[in-house]
């Protein structure tokens, strides 16, 4: 299958950085006649664009029957099971459709695949990988279908890999001889070769070779590969490779739904199918009953939802007029699952659309390229598999977003939500965009954004299964002429200019964005501003320090803690929020967020707001912004940044601030208040408080304290402003019970006494009653009176 130099068809995006998802879509390993050499192919699906560089496509071979007579083995029977094909896919991309198909020829064979380009010009043939050139997939037997990643041995990439050209045709990655054994088909005693396992790179017990280095790399040498998706079927008792521990109908011994694996495929009457088509890309959900007798690994008793049963599509086919389609003819094996040469998942034939036309005989063509008419669609960005972006998909990537080597295969032996978990909570890997890097990104995120809310998988303009433009879907615009513009306003305490402060002082610093050029306002296209990649420079250091940072408008932040200070206290690296809105700063200027900076020391300063210099957010959002409904990522097509800011600090000492400290209690919907305050704490002046992400209508007191005392108001609470002087009762505005954290108070213009001390403090911390937890409260703040 497929010669020396792979046909790679499906456009890729005019964008170096994209990202996300991609599995097995569709193999043809067995066209009917003597066209295996001019119509094998293997279609891979995902979000458009993603470059597939360190993947690879594997097909293990597992012959038809792995039992012999006892004593039979030595020597080693003909055929073994091999690694029959392995292709690298360095190079190649996702098209625009999200889709990519591999050929075994030129695409003039393949009518139905999108005719844009071939191979990447200039591109390393993609046998650098193997040792011997590839033939066509082998045909009969049992066969497992592999998309890998970070593969051991020589790549186009990495030509002098100590580990050289690993990967070959008929590599033996199953060298076992299992004896004494029960043949299922005739309930004699026989030997095995083979046991179905990937070995592992562990000395085999049969032939001449010490070590075998197979799919899942070389042992104690650091390499991991990782088994990103797969799919298997069985002809009579040969050997699937399914690597995925869990199970579909445990304890079925009887057919026509044994107890397998989960990406097995159930032909019990073991017929080797003509080629296997995916039907549906989820995996979240309540699962399927499973059969007669038998149990599912779920919570409520249903089998897995990912089971290649329930997934694919697979058969016997045939050629009519130079188009494939799938052969319907009756079954009459009495172990068979269906009445007929094809079989489709049981929610194709339950008699509800979409169902599967079994009354045509050419009623389901197939080829490279197109979406199958009854699959569902595939959404870019819906990284829990359920079928939509929504707020479910932001979380899930919230946890990972920044980490420059985060990745999760089906089977990877050290994945980070381990193999054993439920599906629901896994992801497939990402970002192998170009950048160097694989975690979660500012781009991966985008996908998201964009598709909030849509579960058609299309982009407006062209669709994912056919070169017809679609009507309905997502709009992506282009981004010519598009420029995002940030501006900065800093503001002191007390008034006064940024050229006269004194240590102690505060300092305001609010960043809005604009799209200035290039803005779209009809409704469903809008680009507004919904993601920002900063850093904020401090050329000098040891003269401003960064207190509090709080986003704006609805902008949140992914991840805090990726926000650090530069070394030095020259800054802040990394800031970085997202918005669900597609309309921020369509209008005007709108803030994204706040950064509060404290006078610690005597000189000159300059503030600069740029894009982020973090090595992956600076490949995934290179100009510090995304936008809404446009291609590129989301990427503008320009950006502009404000001008630096002066800023001079004298010597002077005991100056008054406002500045938080300690943590508060958290409330209803995992939100914690927080108590915000701004202004002039000096004698005559004024003070500023702000309740934010309180519950609406939640009544409270106001504690002021003069000390830092804490005590405990219930488990895991505590106020810490005690001794008190006094309270002053609170009440958030609101429906109380409605949306948690959205309630929020300013007290503007709180007067501090003319006649108040220098060099004291009032500390102050506020408490409302919650519908959760009983009590929630603030952080503490301290005001500190000062000249």
């Amino acid at each position: 299958m497929i010669r020396t130099v792979l046909t790679a068809t499906l456009v890729a995006i005019g964008s170096a950085c994209a990202s996300a998802q991609v599995f097995i879509s569709e193999v043809f390993n067995n066209p009917p006649g003597s066209t295996d050499t001019t119509r094998e192919y293997v279609e891979l699906q995902g979000t458009p664009g993603m470059k597939l560089d360190g993947f690879a496509f594997a097909v293990a071979n597992g012959v038809d029957s792995s039992y012999f007579l006892q004593g039979a083995i030595p020597p080693v029977p003909t055929p073994a099971p091999e690694i029959d094909e392995f292709f690298c896919l360095d190079g190649l991309s996702l098209g625009a459709n999200g889709l990519l198909v591999l050929a075994i020829a030129s695409q003039n064979n393949y009518p139905t695949v999108l005719r844009i380009r071939t191979s990447p010009s200039g591109s390393t043939p993609r046998t650098a990988c193997r040792k011997a050139r590839p033939a066509r997939c082998r045909n009969d037997g049992s066969n497992t279908f592999f998309l890998l990643r970070h593969r051991p041995g020589a790549t186009p990439q990495d030509l002098s890999n100590p580990k050289g050209f690993v990967w070959r045709k008929a590599a033996l990655q199953d060298f076992e001889l299992v004896l004494s054994v029960i043949d299922p088909d005739t309930g004699m005693i026989a030997d095995r070769f083979g046991d179905g396992e990937l070995d592992e790179g562990q000395p085999d017990n049969l032939g001449p070779n010490s070590v075998t280095n197979d799919m899942h790399g070389l042992t104690g040498g650091g390499v991991f590969l990782e088994i990103v998706d797969e799919v298997s079927y069985e002809a009579n008792s040969g050997l699937e490779y399914d690597t995925d521990d869990r199970l579909v109908d445990v304890g079925s011994s009887g057919q026509p739904l044994p107890e397998r694996k989960v990406h097995t495929l159930d032909d019990p009457q073991g017929f080797t199918p003509d080629a296997v088509t995916r039907v549906d890309h989820r995996v979240k959900g309540s699962g399927w009953v499973p059969a007669p007798g038998a149990v599912g690994q779920l919570a409520n008793g249903n089998n897995w939802q990912d089971t290649a049963t329930e997934q694919w599509i697979r058969g016997e086919t045939v050629d009519v007029g130079g188009a494939s389609y799938y052969d319907i003819q009756v079954n009459v094996d009495p172990n068979a699952l269906q009445p007929y040469t094809t079989h489709v998942p049981l929610w194709l034939a339950d008699g509800q659309a979409p169902d599967f036309n079994f009354a045509a005989a050419t009623g389901y063509k197939f080829g490279g390229g197109p979406r199958e008419p009854p699959a569902r669609a595939f959404v870019p960005g819906d990284v829990d598999r359920d079928g939509d972006c929504d707020v479910d998909d932001i979380t899930k990537i919230r946890v990972v977003f920044g980490n420059d080597d985060w990745n999760f295969g089906n089977s990877h032996p050290a994945a980070p939500e381990t193999d054993a978990g439920d599906p629901t909570t896994q992801t497939r890997p990402w970002d192998v965009d170009g950048t160097g890097d694989n975690g979660i990104e500012p781009s991966d995120l985008q996908w998201v954004l964009n598709f909030q809310g849509d579960a058609t998988g299309r982009i407006v303009g062209r669709t994912y299964d056919s070169t017809t433009p679609s009507v309905s879907g997502v709009h992506l615009n282009s981004n010519a002429g598009t420029t995002a513009a940030f501006s900065a306003v800093a503001t002191p305490s007390c008034g006064g200019s940024l050229s006269t402060l004194r240590v102690g002082d505060a300092v305001e610093l609010i960043v809005s964005g604009h799209v200035v050029s290039g803005a779209n306002t009809l409704v469903g296209e809008e680009n507004g501003i919904q993601q920002f990649t900063h850093d904020l420079v401090l050329q000098s250091g040891g003269v401003l320090a960064i207190e509090t940072i709080d986003l704006l408008n609805g902008f949140e932040v992914t991840r805090p803690e990726l926000m650090q200070p530069y070394l030095g206290g020259a800054g802040l690296e990394a800031l970085h929020g997202f918005s669900t809105s597609f309309t921020q700063g369509l209008a005007g200027p709108q803030p994204m967020y706040r950064v509060v900076l404290r006078a610690v020391g005597a000189g000159s300063e300059t503030l600069i707001v740029t894009t982020s210099s973090r090595a992956n957010f600076a490949a995934s959002a290179p100009f510090g912004a995304k936008l809404a409904h446009t291609l590129q990522n989301g990427d503008p097509a320009t950006a502009q940044y404000p001008a630096p800011i002066a800023v001079s600090v004298s010597a002077f000492s005991g100056a008054g601030f406002v500045a938080p400290y300690g943590i508060g209690c958290v409330g209803a919907g995992g939100f914690t208040p927080r108590l915000r305050g701004s202004g002039c704490s000096t004698p005559g002046g004024f003070v500023n408080l702000t309740i934010e992400n309180g519950q609406p209508g939640s009544p409270g007191f106001l504690f002021i304290g003069v000390g830092t005392v804490p005590a405990t108001v219930v488990p895991g609470c505590s106020i810490q402003v005690l001794p008190l002087a006094t309270l002053a009762p609170i009440n958030l505005p609101g429906l109380f019970g409605s949306v948690p954290g959205s309630g929020e108070l300013t007290l503007p213009g709180l007067p501090i006494p003319a006649i108040a001390p220098i060099g004291v403090s009032a500390n102050l911390q506020v408490f409302f009653a919650d519908p959760t937890n009983f009590v929630s409260g603030t952080n503490p703040l301290e005001v500190h009176i000062g000249l």
